[in-house]
């Protein structure tokens, strides 16, 4: 029985491991992802500029559909000759022409029912800006100073939270980022680590309201934290099947960012400690005459460098 245990253990430990395998290695990050999202350069693409903005390193993680669907593009072809995407493309020209909550709720089944249908509906996407991040005009719009928040307390971040979400949705749990789209936040922390590198979590849904009623678009995850003193966002987007989501966000957002932000002076006392252990243990081994003079002395010049 504990062997079949183990195997089952090692199974899932394998599974685990293999569905995370991808990497996008970006010099400053390195993006660990799930094996079913492929890379995509959005800045080497004709419309890019709308996922990008003023971001200079913009890069998304998209399946196989969505890949195929933009390689088309790219070859030429207008959405309309798409022959997965036709449907949605029909409905949303009758709806622009009559505009109508069930031509709405129409659109978004469609679309929905293509994406369940394709095994797809997830996207991320990672940006990286160039400017300094305390000179960011979305930071300063709200007095987010980096430096003052490195400085804070756990009890003044969650404060600082608290007072930065009501500034953004008005004392609202939501906040209304295009007419008729708003984001319902179930998580607003900001924080740091033990480095003192600060970051922010978003998770919530997306709500599009019509005249009568709301429709529910999908869930939405937002990391925004800094590296080499520079502003990056990840985020993720999941209309359908997104029973998983916020799981695998935040596993790519510990495989990626969390493991390089741990305290360098840790570290190296870890080091340090580890150092001092090895050469206890090998006087130890010496005056107990288990290793000769010369061969402790060999292992010792080996230890030190």
């Amino acid at each position: 029985m504990k062997k079949y245990i183990l195997f089952l253990i090692l199974i899932l430990i394998f599974i685990s491991t293999k569905s995370f395998a991808k990497e996008l290695d970006l010099g400053m990050h390195k993006i660990i992802f799930p094996n079913k999202f492929n890379i995509i350069n959005w800045n080497d693409t004709s419309f890019g500029s709308s996922f990008c903005q003023e971001f200079s390193t913009c890069f998304g993680l998209i399946d196989n559909k969505v890949l195929e669907i933009v390689n088309q593009v790219e070859a030429g072809k207008n959405f309309e000759e798409i022959k997965v995407i036709k449907p949605i493309i029909t409905k949303y020209n009758k709806m622009i022409d009559s505009f109508s909550d069930t031509k709405v709720k129409s659109l978004f089944k469609t679309t929905k029912n293509i994406l369940k249908k394709n095994n797809s509906g997830t996207f991320f996407t990672y940006f990286r800006t160039d400017e300094k991040i305390n000179d960011n005009d979305m930071l300063s719009e709200y007095g987010i100073n980096i430096d003052e928040i490195r400085e804070m307390s756990s009890s003044e971040l969650q404060k600082f939270s608290n007072k930065i979400k009501n500034e953004i949705t008005s004392g609202k749990d939501y906040y209304m980022f295009m007419d008729g789209l708003f984001i319902n936040f179930d998580k607003f922390t900001i924080s740091k680590y033990s480095n003192k590198k600060p970051y922010l979590i978003i998770n919530g849904d997306i709500t599009y309201l019509l005249t009568s009623s709301k429709i529910k678009l999908g869930n939405i995850a937002y990391y925004i934290s800094e590296v080499d003193d520079k502003l990056f966002v990840m985020d993720g987007y999941c209309v359908v099947n997104c029973k998983s989501f916020f799981a695998d966000f935040n596993q790519i957002i510990d495989n990626s960012f969390k493991s390089k932000n741990k305290s360098s002076k840790s570290m190296s006392t870890k080091k340090d400690s580890d150092f001092i252990n090895q050469i206890q243990e090998l006087n130890e081994l010496y005056k107990s005459g288990v290793l000769s003079k010369d061969e402790f002395e060999k292992a010792k010049k080996k230890i030190l460098n």
